[in-house]
């Protein structure tokens, strides 16, 4: 069997994050509220601009930009999962200059836009490439393009993503380092790539922000509702889960223990360029 089809990729992103929906930010965790607004601050939009929000989830990102922009501007919201979609519409009635459609963050709706942002979603693309040369097309001359990806891992969770994959092959083993490739891999090597591909007053930010669970049936909650959902998924297809579950929940009691609930650092990268 070959590798999957880049839109293989996307129907397999799209369908996991479309199941997530109904619980994504929606279980008592305070980790995306957080991100959107930092790299909304980093965006900065203004009153009367136009801005893109590819990958939107439920909003993390596009209504605190809908906020910052006012009536007199607009906000499109995107995300290739339908659910994601309604959700974003649900919360924004009351700002009816966001508009939240179907979309795929590689190939977005025309511009032109003052503002381009992608909040935890540019690692997911078949080609981070290809939706750098859009997003820059779509910009306007003084425009900029925002996204937020995950830096440096808590190393005292190794334990756990080794228990919650020790029964599936090693290149299937789930791994905070999903998204760590490429240019990904560093500030040094996303920086670099970017200016390769045309982008200039390149800038990151970062923020390290402490993520908490009340216990071990709460950090499962949590996993079910966001990214993490394909690793178990790929776990409960092949009559995995309930062994993993059984290795790691001694660990996340023994960190609940210790610290008084299930704690992570979550550091994660904003960074800003123009074309």
């Amino acid at each position: 069997m070959g590798s999957p089809s880049p839109d293989e990729i996307k129907a397999g992103v799209a369908g996991v994050f479309d199941r997530a929906a109904a619980t994504y930010d929606q279980v008592g965790v305070d980790f995306f509220g957080p991100v959107g607004r930092f790299l909304v601050d980093r965006t900065a939009p203004r009153p009367d601009e136009r801005v893109l929000d590819v990958g939107c989830g439920r909003g993390a990102s596009a209504i605190p930009a809908a906020e910052a922009v006012g009536p007199t501007g607009s906000v499109l919201a995107t995300d290739l999962a339908p659910s994601m979609v309604e959700a974003v519409r649900r919360a924004a009635r009351s700002l009816p200059w966001l508009r939240a459609e179907v979309g795929d963050a590689e190939q977005p709706y025309d511009g032109p836009f003052d503002v381009v942002q992608a909040g935890l979603v540019l690692f997911f693309l078949p080609s981070l490439d290809a939706a750098l040369v859009r997003f820059r097309d779509l910009l306007a001359p003084a425009g900029r393009l925002g996204f937020t990806w995950f830096g440096e891992p808590d190393d005292r969770w190794e334990p756990v993503w080794d228990a919650m994959g020790a029964d599936l092959p090693e290149d299937e083993r789930p791994s905070s380092r999903a998204a760590g490739q490429g240019a990904f891999a560093s500030l040094a090597t996303m920086h670099d790539h970017l200016a390769a591909q045309g982008w200039r007053d390149v800038t990151t930010e970062t923020m390290v922000h402490e993520v908490r669970v009340r216990d071990a049936d709460h950090w499962f909650e949590w996993s079910w509702s966001q990214g993490y959902r394909y690793a178990l998924e790929n776990l409960a297809a092949r009559g995995l889960l309930d062994a993993a579950r059984e290795r790691a929940t001694p660990l996340l009691e023994e960190m609940a223990e210790r610290d008084g609930g299930v704690r992570w650092r979550a550091e994660v990268h904003a960074t800003l360029a123009r074309p």
